[in-house]
C-alpha cells in the first residue's frame, strides 16, 4: 500500500510540542534501593499540533484536507509519513565501519549526541559513501508489513576499515493518537483544531 504524509496546512501555530517518550519499570528493595529496569532501547515521540484556522473554501481548502486525510487512515488504523521541518535530513553521517562480512546497516541520525535509528528514509534522497566514495551497489532495506525504509543491503561487504556515511531525508512513521477530531467552525467557512496528537511507531 501507499503511505500518505500528512499534510502541510498554512494555519499550524505555535507552540509546537515534541515529546520524547522512554518506558521503565521502577523497582525498590525493602531496603529502600532503587533500581529501574529500561524497557525501551531507544524512544518513541509524541508531536502535538493545533491549527488556528482552517479554510474551507476559495483557495483555502485546508480543512477538507485535514478531514480528508484523517479519514483516509481511519484514525488510528493507519500509519503516515510525518515530516518534522526541524528533524528531517542528515548530511555525512555515520552508519559503521566494515569489517569485511556486514552487508547490512541501518539509517541512524545523531542528534546532541544521542545516535538513533531512523525507520521512514526518502530514497530518492540518499546517497551512500563507502570509504568516501559514492556508490549504489546496495538495495535498500524495508519493514514487512508497511515498506518504510529502514537500512541497506550492500551486494558485497564492505572491506574491513571502511567507513560507510551516508545524506538523506526523512520523515517519521506515525499514527494518530486518537480516533477522533474536535474541528470548530468559529467563522463562516473558518475552522480551528485546538489539538491533534500524532504518535511515533517503530517499524522493525
Amino acid at each position: 500500500m501507499t503511505i500518505p504524509t500528512f499534510p502541510t496546512l498554512s494555519g499550524l501555530e505555535y507552540p509546537v510540542k515534541r515529546s520524547p517518550l522512554w518506558s521503565s519499570i521502577p523497582q525498590q528493595a525493602i531496603s529502600g534501593v532503587k533500581t529501574v529496569l529500561q524497557l525501551f532501547t531507544y524512544p518513541l515521540y509524541k508531536w502535538s499540533l493545533s491549527f488556528s484556522y482552517l479554510g474551507s473554501a476559495g483557495s483555502n481548502t485546508d480543512w477538507q484536507t485535514l478531514l480528508g486525510f484523517f479519514n483516509s487512515v481511519a484514525g488510528t488504523a493507519l500509519p503516515f509519513h510525518f515530516n518534522d521541518p526541524d528533524d528531517n535530513s542528515v548530511a555525512n553521517q555515520s552508519l559503521g565501519v566494515g569489517n569485511g562480512t556486514q552487508t547490512q546497516f541501518i539509517f541512524v541520525r545523531a542528534l546532541g549526541g544521542f545516535v538513533e535509528p531512523i525507520q521512514d528514509v526518502t530514497q530518492a534522497s540518499v546517497t551512500v559513501y563507502n570509504a568516501g566514495t559514492p556508490t549504489v551497489a546496495f538495495t535498500y532495506l524495508t519493514d514487512p508489513n508497511w515498506g518504510f525504509t529502514y537500512g541497506v543491503q550492500f551486494t558485497v561487504a564492505p572491506v574491513a576499515g571502511h567507513a560507510i556515511t551516508a545524506t538523506f531525508n526523512y520523515n517519521w512513521p506515525c499514527r494518530f493518537s486518537a480516533d477522533s477530531l474536535d474541528f470548530e467552525n468559529f467563522l463562516f467557512r473558518f475552522w480551528n483544531l485546538k489539538k491533534v496528537e500524532l504518535e511515533g511507531m517503530k517499524v522493525i
